[in-house]
C-alpha cells in the first residue's frame, strides 16, 4: 500500500503566495491545503491536522504569533511542526520562543522551500549551509527589487502627482481611514508621489523615515498589516518602527511581478481589519502602477481604462471588490446593488463616488465605452435608498443616458452569484432601459434569498 501523501497547510493571506507553495509542494508530492487567516486555518484544524504549517506572520486579525499560541492552547499534542515566514527580520530567537519549529525570511525560492519542509517534517531545523544560502537569495532579490524600481520610478514625472493624490483621498475615504500615502523607489530610497490626510506625508519625502517597514514591504513582496502597532515591540519602538500611526496597512505596487513601490493606509487609532480589505488593497496596488504609468505617458482620458482618476478604479479591480464585498455580504447579511450608468462625462458620477467616502462603499470602474459601474454594500439599511439618491441627482443631469441595476442580499443565504454575474446582470438592464425608455428610466432586478 502505498504511504499517505504528507499534508502541508500554507497559513497566508496573500493568494499569489498560496499558488506558489501549492503548486512547488503538489509537485513535490505533498498535499497542500491553504488558510487565509489564523482563524481559518484554527477551523480546518479541527476537521484534520496537518504533518507540518506554512505559517505567515503577520496578517489581518489573528498574527503568526497569536496562531502558535492558540495552536498549543487549544489542540491537545503532538502539535504539528510550525515554519513561521516573513520578510521582516524578526530575530530567530523570538520566533523560536514563541514555538515555532524555525523562521525563514521571504521571499523563498522552490529549492529552499522544499529544502526546509522536508527538514520541517524531521523536526529538524535549517541547516547553517541552507540558512547562508537562503540569506543570500533574499539578498539576491531584494537588490533586483531596488534596481527595477528605481527604473520604473525615473519614468515617473511630478505632473502625476495630482491623480495619484485624488487616488489616495479616495482610499482613505474608502477605509475610512486618515491617511494613505504612495512611494517608488528612486534613488534608493522610496520617495512619496503622492498622500491624503496627514500632511507630514509631503510629496519627495523619504517614506523610510516615518514607516520603516516600508523598504521591506518593498524588497520582500510582502504585505503588512497591523490592527494596532503598540502591541508589537518591533513596531512600536523596534527595528520597524511605525511613527504616529497605531493602525497601519502596506502592500508593494506592482509593475508586473516586480515590487516598484509602496502604498500604505494609516490611521492613529487601532482597527481591526478584515482578509478582504487586504484584498482589496492589494488589488489596488496591482493596478497602481499602471496607473501611474498611463497618466505619465499623457493618455487622454478618453483612451485610459477606467478613465483613471479619483475613484476610479480598472474593471478586474473592481471585480476583485465586489467579490470581496459579496464574501463579506455572506458574513453580515444585509444587500448590495451595483449600477451600471451610460454617461457622456464621467465627472459627476467621480465628484459622487468621492463623497460618499467610506459610508456608502461606493466604487466606480469602467465597465466598456462611456460606461461607469457604482456599487454600494449597506448591511444596515439595504441596498436601495443612498442608491438611489446618488442616482436621482445624476437623472437630473445632460450628461446621464440610462441607467441599469442589480440589487442582491440575503446574507448567508443568499443566491451564489459573483461579480461577474453582478455586472452582467446590470450591463442588460442598461441596454433594456436605452432600447425601451431612451434615457432616464432605471430598472432594478432585485434578487431574494430562497
Amino acid at each position: 500500500m502505498a504511504e499517505p501523501k504528507k499534508r502541508i497547510l500554507v497559513v497566508d493571506d496573500s493568494v499569489e503566495l498560496q499558488e506558489f507553495f501549492r503548486l512547488v509542494l503538489e509537485d513535490a508530492g505533498y498535499e497542500a491545503t491553504a488558510a487565509m487567516s489564523g482563524e481559518d486555518a484554527l477551523t480546518q484544524m479541527k476537521a484534520q491536522r496537518p504533518d507540518l504549517i506554512l505559517l505567515d506572520l503577520v496578517m489581518p486579525g489573528m498574527d503568526g504569533f497569536e496562531f502558535l499560541a492558540r495552536l498549543r492552547s487549544d489542540f491537545a499534542p503532538p502539535i504539528p511542526p510550525s515554519i513561521l515566514c516573513s520578510g521582516f527580520d524578526l530575530t530567530e530567537q523570538e520566533a523560536l520562543r514563541r514555538g515555532a519549529l524555525m523562521f525563514v525570511r521571504k521571499p523563498l525560492g522552490p529549492a529552499d522551500l522544499l529544502e526546509f519542509v522536508a527538514q520541517g517534517l524531521l523536526g529538524e531545523r535549517v541547516s547553517a549551509e541552507t540558512a547562508a544560502r537562503e540569506r543570500a537569495n533574499s539578498a539576491a532579490a531584494r537588490s533586483h527589487a531596488r534596481q527595477a524600481a528605481a527604473a520604473f520610478a525615473s519614468l515617473i514625472r511630478t505632473d502625476v502627482e495630482h491623480r495619484a493624490t485624488g487616488q489616495m483621498a479616495w482610499l482613505a475615504a474608502y477605509f475610512g481611514l486618515e491617511t494613505a500615502v504612495i512611494a517608488l523607489m528612486e534613488n534608493d530610497r522610496l520617495t512619496v508621489v503622492a498622500a491624503a490626510g496627514d500632511p507630514a506625508f509631503k510629496t519627495g519625502l523619504n517614506l523610510a523615515d516615518k514607516l520603516t517597514p516600508s523598504n521591506e514591504i518593498l524588497e520582500s513582496g510582502s504585505s503588512l498589516v497591523l490592527a494596532d502597532a503598540s502591541t508589537h515591540a518591533c513596531f512600536s519602538s523596534g527595528p520597524y518602527r511605525v511613527d504616529d500611526a497605531r493602525f497601519f496597512a502596506g502592500v508593494p505596487l506592482m509593475a508586473g511581478d516586480i515590487p516598484v513601490g509602496v502604498l500604505c493606509v494609516l490611521d492613529r487609532r487601532p482597527r481591526r481589519t478584515s482578509a478582504e480589505d487586504l484584498l482589496i488593497l492589494e488589488e489596488v496596488g496591482r493596478q497602481g502602477s499602471l496607473a501611474l504609468r498611463l497618466a505619465d505617458l499623457g493618455r487622454p482620458k478618453s483612451q485610459m481604462p477606467g478613465r483613471l482618476g479619483p475613484g476610479m478604479l480598472l474593471r478586474g479591480s473592481l471585480e476583485v471588490l465586489i467579490d470581496a464585498e459579496l464574501r463579506l455580504l455572506r458574513q453580515t447579511g444585509g444587500s448590495m446593488e451595483l449600477a451600471v450608468v451610460e454617461m457622456d462625462d464621467p465627472q459627476q458620477m467621480r465628484d459622487a463616488v468621492i463623497s460618499a467616502g467610506n459610508r456608502e462603499r461606493l466604487a466606480a470602474g469602467e465597465l466598456g465605452p462611456g460606461r461607469v459601474g457604482v456599487y454600494k454594500r449597506d448591511p444596515g439599511r439595504g441596498a436601495s435608498g443612498q442608491m438611489r439618491t446618488l442616482l436621482k441627482g445624476l437623472e437630473g443631469t445632460t450628461h446621464l443616458r440610462g441607467v441599469g441595476a442589480a440589487a442582491i442580499g440575503g446574507g448567508a443565504h443568499m443566491p451564489a452569484i459573483g461579480s461577474q454575474d453582478l455586472v452582467h446582470l446590470a450591463e442588460l438592464e442598461l441596454e433594456l432601459a436605452l432600447e425601451t425608455a431612451g434615457s432616464t428610466q432605471r430598472l432594478v432586478l432585485q434578487h431574494e434569498a430562497g
